[in-house]
């Protein structure tokens, strides 16, 4: 590592144990000379000192408590667009392994304080690849696993996702866990209480370690076994298990809504809201599971005639599939936003509803959260706040996802311009009117959009359990047990 930014790091280190915020400000400038200037190959390790900067003006903060709830912590914004800046530079994998965990950690970690448990999980994952016995991620992410469990309403998968923290945090506080910089007794003895608690919990609850998670069948014939494989690999169920076991028991599409209230004279309308974008869901998973063939000729393309424009574009079924796959996806983010309008009264008109819109609006050049919304210790319902931050729109200028840009002008391009899928590289030129991307590269986007659709349901479920537990319930309500009566599908 470069003599400067080692230098740069013990400085960093001194102003946030003094509490200098004046130090921390002219060394964030130090950090923007670095990432400009530097060695590209150092240009991710002063991008992780700048998101440590960011993290020690947020803890500076931490004594209000308030500021852990509040909805303008742009400290913490500014640190995961800095981490997720560093993970995604060409030079990241070349770093030090335990540069490379560290940054995973860390990023895990204030996702996860967003409600973002989900995302968070995949960066402790990251960062386990790397080092399995990396002390700081797995004893982060069995505490993370633990407030995951907390805010589930089936106590069952609670069960079975604190059996997994305990696995982790024991991993975390034994003799083999490595620490990057020598043992941190706070942090340890945070991990073994949390450990405790756990396994208390576990015993008073029975759960069985001997309970087999993989005694189901994943499916009954070749395609449904290939299918179901693949979406448990890519953690795409609508289960909390999935989250944490690629065994059978999480290869169900089980998450619905919790039990609500409604007033008498109200219609039981959310279930219905929910069937549809779950079922939008799942059909754009197989769609996008069944265009992975996009080689593969389909019937509807006997006898088409089309011109090759010698520009490496694929045109079939398939590929109609994936595009298809990701605008589905992508739609039901607004649909969420709907789900959230009526839930909560927000008061915007049908034409005015939006994903990134739902929160608030610009006054001046402040952004104001809705008045429903302000105040509430609803840790899903953070989640989805800052998910939506993750979708690019010109009202959020500290948007926390360095490719939602590209996300979004894909949706745009698909939705109502012309967006060509390349099976090979071809000297074209992307217009505003017709550009170009490869197939694999659109791939991988639409198992991101996917991901980012399955992280709002289950934050979407969850904020409505919290939701209920918070608000009173009087007489005047009906309590109404939606889960208790699944639809009957009927097939000739």
């Amino acid at each position: 590592m470069s003599s400067k930014l080692d230098a740069l790091g013990v400085e960093i280190d001194s102003a946030a144990e003094s509490k200098n915020v004046s130090a921390l400000t002219a060394l964030m400038e130090k950090c923007d000379s670095m990432i400009e200037s530097e060695d590209p190959h150092l240009r991710p390790i002063a991008l992780f000192y700048k998101a440590n900067i960011y993290s020690s003006l947020a803890a500076l903060k931490s004594h209000d408590p308030e500021y852990a709830w509040s909805w303008y912590q742009s400290e913490k914004v500014l640190e995961i667009l800095n981490l997720r800046k560093a993970v995604s530079d060409p030079k990241f994998p070349s770093l030090d392994s335990i540069i490379q965990c560290k940054v995973y950690t860390n990023l895990g970690n204030s996702l996860n304080q967003f409600g973002r448990f989900i995302e968070a999980i995949k960066a402790w994952d990251y960062a386990l690849y790397l080092m399995p016995n990396f002390a700081m991620a797995l004893g982060n992410k069995g505490v993370g696993l633990t407030d995951y469990a907390h805010a589930l309403y089936d106590y069952g998968h609670a069960g079975i996702l604190v059996a997994h923290a305990v696995d982790e945090l024991k991993g975390a506080i034994s003799n083999d866990a490595l620490w990057d910089s020598g043992l941190h007794p706070e942090a340890e003895e945070s991990f073994r209480k949390k450990c405790l608690s756990a396994e208390k919990y576990l015993e008073r609850i029975e759960y069985s370690v001997d309970f087999d998670l993989n005694q189901w069948p994943v499916g009954d014939n070749r395609k449904e076994v290939e299918y179901r494989t693949w979406c448990l690999d890519n953690n795409l169920f609508l289960s909390p298990l999935n989250d944490v076991t690629k065994l059978s028991a999480s290869a169900k599409d089980v998450l619905h809504l919790p039990s609500h209230t409604y007033n008498l004279d109200e219609e039981a309308r959310f279930p219905n809201y929910f069937n549809i974008m779950k079922q939008e869901y799942v059909t754009a998973r197989f769609m996008l599971f069944e265009s992975l063939d996009y080689y593969s000729e389909h019937a509807s393309d006997i006898n088409v005639l089309l011109m090759d424009g010698f520009d490496g574009a694929q045109f079939n079924y398939r590929v109609e599939q994936l595009k298809v796959a990701f605008r589905l996806a992508y739609s039901i983010f607004d649909k969420v936003a709907f789900f959230l309008n009526d839930y909560y009264k927000v008061g915007l008109k049908i034409s005015a509803v939006s994903f990134r819109k739902i929160w608030g609006q610009r006054e001046s050049k402040n952004f104001e959260i809705n008045s429903c919304f302000a105040g509430s210790q609803n840790w899903p319902l953070r989640g989805l706040y800052y998910l939506s931050k993750d979708l690019f729109d010109d009202d959020f200028d500290d948007v926390a996802l360095p490719e939602a840009k590209d996300l979004a002008a894909l949706r745009n391009r698909i939705e109502h311009r012309y967006l060509s899928l390349q099976t090979y590289e071809a000297p074209v030129k992307n217009t505003d009117i017709h550009s170009y991307i490869s197939i694999d590269e659109f791939h991988l986007k639409t198992i991101k959009i996917m991901s980012m659709a399955r992280e709002a349901l289950v934050y979407l479920s969850l904020a409505m359990h919290r939701e209920e537990e918070i608000r009173n319930i009087d007489n005047e309500k009906v309590s109404i047990p939606i889960q208790s009566l699944p639809i009957e599908r009927f097939y000739e």
